[in-house]
């Protein structure tokens, strides 16, 4: 990332940064060889930031953006809450999409945006 971008991104509020860091991971996974099927899906009371695809295996991403350099240990990011709302949006969107042959999992995908390079980490299983 340029500077210029970088300034920018960092004066922007939590929704720009958030759709900035979901595009980031889209990017991410893409090199990594996933296909991406769905972004922004929002179904049983949440949302799935991404759903996306690895050889046979339905991949729901959970992505979170952070604009500083302060530490936030990833299991940390999602509660027991969240976890559960996470799991309950997945089975439905199987339920509705008819998919629940398909064998799926959780992963949790951090964008730290630090100077001309953002640090994505990438923690398949979380849930």
């Amino acid at each position: 990332m340029d500077r210029n971008c970088y300034s920018i991104i960092m004066g922007q509020s939590k929704r720009v940064i958030g759709l900035y860091g979901e595009e980031s991971a889209v990017q991410y996974l893409k090199r990594k060889g996933y296909s991406i099927i769905e972004r922004n899906v929002y179904i049983a009371g949440g949302e799935i930031d991404i759903v996306a695809k690895k050889d046979t295996l339905l991949v729901f991403v959970e992505v979170k953006t952070r604009k500083s350099d302060v530490f936030v240990d990833p299991l940390d990011v999602l509660d027991d809450k969240k976890s559960q709302q996470l799991i309950d949006c997945c089975d439905e969107y199987m339920t509705q999409k008819k998919l629940l042959t398909f064998d799926y999992r959780i992963d949790l995908i951090t964008i730290l945006i630090c100077g001309q390079e953002n640090r994505i980490e990438h923690i398949t299983g979380i849930i």
